[in-house]
């Protein structure tokens, strides 16, 4: 097999495996979606049946995730859209916004609940049947914290923000879910009426926290934050691993919801052809790509001088 072959395969493999990642996508939200619509319908009935308002409180939480995941499932189907002419970069920031959609629901949920508890305060409104709503708070937590675990794991191994935030709100929800229930299990022990809307004022507080996190890692996508150092440092191997790479510097990027955007220079012989110094970067992009996938590389070639100029290269970088 010949060198000039090898980026035409290894770009085919890429988009087979980008594909196979996308359709992952879908599925891993629309899990996410089938046990959020489970879970609230239980919560509410239950929290109808007892008065228990602290399950009120999580009914309300679960909706708003469950909202939030058929808004994440909109957002990455919408951003895995090819670029076009009015979106040359793609349609990636379309995660983000809808992230931050599902970042405001998180702060309203969060207040209302909020709200809820503190009248059960000033109410005190009677409780019945504690022990239905501490089983269906435990059976939420185990439930959440099998689902959560999976959509972070992939939200991670598929770069997608949506799916990430989807795993934190599930997340959030296993940390309500067993404090409501530890709430429930002291107001059935102790009959201290005020366990209940304490709870839910704990999973108002707790919930508003949760926008404040994830308001900062929204906003690291729309500031373009660079990937981590463990990330370039893989770039930088993938560039020392090619013998006519002389140099290279001014290494950027950035991620537009599930894309990467990587450009950089890099500097080769002055004697290389320019039709040689264009399969090297395309050989470049095809090993970047095995690495993180989705990607859109950019590479400026320049020509090599002397030591003295590799010197002055390395400081910039």
């Amino acid at each position: 097999m010949s060198d000039l072959t090898t980026p035409v395969i290894a770009n085919n493999n890429v988009i087979l495996e980008e594909a196979r990642r996308n359709r992952e996508k879908g599925k891993v939200i629309l899990l996410s979606i089938l046990s959020n619509t489970i879970l609230v319908i239980l919560k509410i009935i239950i929290g109808i049946i007892t008065g228990l308002v602290s399950i009120i409180a999580e009914a309300l939480h679960s909706a708003n995730d469950l909202m939030a995941a058929v808004i994440a499932f909109f957002g990455v189907k919408k951003s895995l859209k090819p670029a076009d002419v009015d979106h040359p970069y793609g349609h990636g920031k379309v995660e983000v916004l809808t992230g931050w959609i599902e970042n405001f629901l998180i702060l309203l949920i969060g207040l209302g609940i909020l709200y809820q508890g503190i009248k059960k305060f000033i109410e005190h409104s009677p409780s019945q049947l504690v022990e239905t709503g501490i089983a269906i708070m435990l059976i939420s937590a185990l439930v959440n914290y099998t689902v959560s675990k999976y959509l972070l794991r992939k939200g991670k191994e598929l770069r997608s923000v949506g799916i990430e935030l989807d795993g934190e709100h599930l997340r959030a929800d296993v940390i309500t879910s067993a404090g409501t229930a530890a709430a429930l299990i002291l107001l059935k022990i102790t009959n201290i009426w005020w366990f209940d809307p304490l709870a839910a004022v704990g999973v108002g507080v707790w919930v508003i926290g949760m926008f404040v996190i994830l308001s900062v890692k929204l906003t690291q996508q729309v500031i373009d934050k660079g990937l981590g150092v463990r990330d370039i440092s893989i770039i930088e191997s993938i560039l020392k691993s090619f013998g006519e790479v002389k140099d290279y510097h001014k290494i950027r990027t950035r991620q537009s919801g599930s894309t990467i955007f990587i450009d950089m220079h890099i500097k080769v012989e002055r004697e290389l052809s320019i039709e040689k110094a264009h399969d090297l970067t395309k050989k470049i992009e095809a090993r970047i790509k095995e690495n993180f996938l989705l990607t859109n590389v950019l590479i400026h070639t320049e020509p090599f001088d002397n030591d003295t100029d590799a010197k002055t290269e390395k400081m910039d970088k």
